[in-house]
Formats: structure tokens, sequence, C-alpha cells
């Protein structure tokens, strides 16, 4: 075999480039995105346009290879290109106004569409399998060789690049590597992989090799995997029925990576079902699906009784989807032993197009869901009803407390400010502007002053329920100039520890007791300071959410007099607990000022 020379190589990235030009141009977007957010500050923006650059890559290979195999001639595909462009920029346009959590899942959603798109395209309307699974062992195994060689090259030139700092002392900024990678994964991976799409549709149609690697891989490592995972999912179903406990929250992620393991193995040894050397793995194709039916049917149930509990959100339904077309595939395949492998990515593609938008999509079912959750909630606690509610008017349980912080939390994160303006029937433009009252460090602004517009403290899923304490913490935002005019002496000071403020002839002992600091001369208390009134004072039970941390803007000052003595307590951080709406102090640290002295 001739090893391939430099100008071959030019050759057949020229040859690529003008094959596949829009799918090229999709490349260099997402790199181009990709340089961007690494230089920073990251705008939201960006990751979307990244996002929509590979979908444009799928989408314009998927393009290329189906009309090819057609026989449409390069000059008449223009139309569609234009089309797909056309969609990737309205899809771009719309996915400003999502929120980071909605866009994460419609475009992980579109990108699994578009991929298996790429599986398909050319052979939607084929009823030729043989040539259908050699073009998809081709672009499997081209795409693993191309991620092994954009690992080997990142690392060796990172290495390269280190090499010529270190011992040159040229200056390789550190981002330098971030922008190696994501050129090689955006651009050299894309170029790769595509120059290794076949061509001659009717030569694959005539192939029955099968790589001996591959067949080693799947029979004696992928598929003894499946049935080992496969035996323990059963044997935990026979403790479900027998202990009459429901399944863990694990049963979905452990159901779900079996039965991807088993439909990749089964979709690998497709061709050796017809050798005699390999009948056994026909009955695999058959029976692997009925030894799956058990374990479907306890995923079905768990989901079912978390959406009774918790109702429907993207993640569940979701999982509830993937659940239902796995029991086709199973019922399917087990009833009548079909070799029509097509039928999975086929399937698969369009439950992924058909979720992502309109009434029945994930996102139209799962907002309608927690809205029905939450009108309930309000109703059960004579509050109203969602659109039109009322403040609390009696002592309203912990865990619905809990459960409308939630769904707040969940609306304000996956749908935007808009969905909790429905619930007051007010406008996104109004509930964002309740987050600029607060200054905390956390993402749970909206739903936090939603609950307290319901006359409620929110509570985040890690809080315990009143009574048995969350630890909260303040601290003073830089810089931390202390004004000290006025005063004789000042001291940093680190509490509960106990310590001297004054001069050479006289001081004052300060020590914490409970949520106070006393100040002593002689063994006699002088002056008491009330730190634990004056952080609830200051900080509202809202912001006192249990595990919150709540940035100040100004120290929390605590004065007091007594003996003729003038202390100052100004403190920059403050820890401790809450304890039935009660802010209890266990340390706190900064500027304890004094006057006085004798």
């Amino acid at each position: 075999m001739r090893l391939p020379s430099l100008d071959t190589a030019v050759r057949t990235a020229r040859q690529t480039l003008a094959r596949f030009p829009m799918a090229m141009l999709s490349g260099f977007i997402a790199a181009i995105a990709a340089f961007r957010m690494i230089d920073g500050p990251s705008h939201d923006s960006q990751p979307r346009l990244l996002a929509t650059g590979v979908l444009g890559l799928a989408l314009f290979t998927a393009s290329v290879t189906s009309a090819e195999r057609r026989g449409v001639a390069p000059r008449h595909r223009w139309i569609v290109d234009l089309a797909v462009a056309a969609g990737l920029v309205l899809l771009y346009s719309a996915s400003l106004d999502w929120t980071e959590d909605h866009a994460a899942l419609r475009f992980i959603q579109l990108l699994v569409a578009g991929h298996l798109l790429v599986a398909i395209a050319p052979y939607l309307t084929s009823q030729r399998l043989d040539g259908f699974w050699q073009f998809n062992r081709i672009l499997f195994l081209r795409y693993l060789t191309g991620a092994f060689y954009v690992t080997v090259l990142w690392a060796g030139l990172s290495v390269a690049l280190a090499a010529v700092d270190k011992l040159f002392g040229v200056d390789i900024d550190s981002e330098m590597y971030a922008h190696l990678f994501a050129f090689l994964a955006f651009v050299f991976h894309p170029w790769f992989f595509l120059a290794g799409v076949p061509r001659d549709y009717a030569e694959l149609e005539s192939r029955d090799d099968y790589p001996a690697g591959l067949k080693v891989f799947t029979q004696f490592v992928l598929m003894p995997l499946v049935v080992i995972y496969l035996a323990i999912l059963t044997a935990y179903l026979g403790k479900v029925i027998i202990t009459r406990t429901w399944p863990t929250g694990w049963i979905g992620y452990l159901v779900s990576s079996v039965s991807a393991t088993g439909v990749l193995a089964l979709l690998l040894v497709h061709p050796l079902r017809e050798r005699e050397d390999s009948r056994w793995v026909n009955g695999y194709g058959r029976w692997w699906f009925v030894a799956l039916l058990p374990s479907l049917g306890m995923l079905l149930a768990a989901i079912a009784k978390r959406v009774g509990q918790y109702g429907i959100t993207e993640q569940r339904y979701f999982l509830l989807v993937l659940a239902l077309w796995l029991l086709g595939l199973a019922l399917y395949y087990g009833i009548t032993a079909s070799r029509n492998i097509k039928l999975i990515p086929m399937t698969l593609c369009a439950v992924a197009l058909l979720t992502t938008m309109g009434p029945w999509s994930a996102y139209a079912v799962s907002r309608r869901s927690q809205m029905n959750r939450l009108d309930g909630l309000l109703e059960k606690n004579g509050m109203g009803r969602a659109g039109a509610p009322t403040t609390a008017r009696g002592t309203v349980p912990v865990e619905d407390r809990r459960e409308m912080s939630a769904v707040f939390h969940y609306l304000a994160a996956t749908h935007g400010p808009e969905a909790v303006g429905r619930v007051f029937d007010l406008p996104g433009d109004s509930v964002l502007a309740w987050s600029d009252t607060l200054q905390n460090v956390r993402d749970d602004d909206v739903a936090s002053r939603a609950m307290n517009r319901l006359g409620l403290r929110y509570m985040n899923r890690w809080e315990r329920p009143e009574g048995t304490g969350t630890h909260v913490w303040a601290q003073r935002q830089l810089p931390r100039s202390t004004p000290v005019a006025g005063f004789e002496v000042a001291l940093t000071i680190s509490l509960p520890a106990t310590g001297w403020i004054g001069t050479a002839t006289d001081s004052l002992e300060y020590r914490r007791v409970e949520g106070t600091v006393v100040m002593r001369r002689d063994s006699t208390d002088l002056i008491t300071l009330d730190v634990a009134g004056a952080v609830g004072v200051l900080l509202n039970a809202d912001s006192l959410q249990g595990g919150a941390g709540v940035m100040l803007t100004e120290p929390i000052v605590v004065e007091g007099e007594g003996g003729g003595y003038r202390v100052r307590l100004l403190l920059d951080a403050v820890y401790g607990e809450l304890k039935d709406l009660r802010f209890i102090w266990q340390s706190g640290s900064g500027m304890l000022l004094a006057a006085g002295f004798r």
C-alpha cells in the first residue's frame, strides 16, 4: 500500500472543500465562536453560534451525501443549501431569546437529529441494508480515527509550544492551547472526516468485508458487557419485587446506558447475522430486546411515580420518550424478528425532531405540567390560582413551600422570567426588575422574589425545614477601606477568638458570648454588641436562605458605649446558622474601633 504524499493530501483537502463547502464553512464558524468564547468575556450568543455551526456541519453533510446518491448535480443543490442556511440563521436568531438551560437542551436534541440524519439521509428510500451498514461503518471508524488524530496532534503540539516557551523564552499565551484544540476539533477533524465519506454508493452495496478488530471488539467485549449489565438489572428487578420498594433514581441512567450499548452492539454485528460461523448473533438481535422488556417496565414505573410526585420536566420527558421508543423497538423486533437495522436511527431521528417543537414538545408539555403543579399547590393552600395568586393568609407546610420554590426555580431557569410573569399576570420586564433588589451570589433571585410576593420564604432543595438549622453567610465586597475618624485605636479581629484592644496604659478585652461581642475591663462587662440582632435587621429572611451567600456593599456596623468607652465593630464577613427564621451568629471578621482610653 502506497503511503499518501503531501501532494495527495493537499489535493484531497481541496477536493473535500469543493465537495462539502457549506459543511466546512459551518466548521469554520464553529471554530471562530469557540475562539471568542476562549478569549472572553463569553457572551450568551457565542455558545449558541458554536452549536449552530456544529449543527450546520451535520446538515450540510447529509444534504451532500443524499444528493450524490440520488444523482443530483452540484449546480442544482444550491436551493437546498440556501434553505438549510436560512433555517440555521433563523434557529440562531430564535435561540438568543432562550434561557441557557432551554438552549442547551434544544440544541442537544437538534444535534442528535442532525447526526442521525447523516447516517440515514442517503438511504431513506433504499431497501438495501448492506450498503447502509457499510456506509455507516466507514463513517463510524473514520470519526474515531479523526478523534484519535486530534488527540495526538493536540498533545504533541501542546508539548512543542510548551518547549518553545520554556527553552527559548517565547511567551506563549495559555489560551493558545485552547485555540489549538478548537481549531483541531472544529476544522481539522471535520475536514479529515469528510475526506473519508464514501462517494461510490454502488460499490458499497457489493462489499461484504467486516473488520476483524470490530468483530473481536463487538463479540468479545461489547456484547458480554451488555449481557452482564442486563443480568444485573434483571436481578435488581427481582429485588424490587420481593422487597416491594420503588427503584432508585439511578435506574434511568442504568437502563438507558444498557439500551444504548445493546443497540450499538446490534448495529455493529449486523453483517454477521448471515454468516454460518456467527448465526448465534441472529438470536441475540431478537432475544436481547425481549430480555430488555422487564427492565423497561421497571423504568416506566419509576418514571410514572416521579411524574406523579413532581410533574414533568424536560429531563423526565426525554427519559419517558426514550423508554417508550425502546419499548416500541423491543416489541417490534421481538415479535417480528426483523433485521431492518435502518429502522433504529430513522425512528430515533424522527422522535428527536418531533419532540423539539409544537404543543407536544418537551418544553411545552413540561411548562404546562409545572404550571398545573403550581396551580394545584396555590389552590390547596387557599392562595388563589396561577394567573391571579394571592398572598398566604396562614401557615403553608414546608413541603408545599419547597415545591412552590422548585417550580419557580424551574420556570425561571428553563423558560425565563416571562414564564414566572404568567403566574402573576405580569410582563417579563417586571419580573426581571425583582432580581435587581438582591446581590446574592446565586441564580435563584427571580424565584426567591416570586415566593416573597406570595408572602413566603424561598426554600432551595438542599435546605432543611425550619427548626433544624441551615448554614448562611454574608461577605463584604472589595474595596474594604474603613473610616476611623473619632476613634483612638483600630484592630483587625477574627471572631470568636478572644483578644485585647487598647493603648500602652489601658485596654479592653473582647470576647464572643452567644450572639454578642462583650467588651470587658478588669473582669467587668462594660459594653455588649448585639451582632446577631444587627445581622437579622440588615438581612431579611428572604436573603438568609439555607446555603445562600449574600454579598454586602457596606460592612455590618454594631456600636456601643459604657464605662466611659466607645466602640464600633465593623464586620466584613459573618457566618452562622438560620434556625426558626432567626440568625444564630457563630463567627466573623472585620475591624474593631475603640476610644475613651485613659
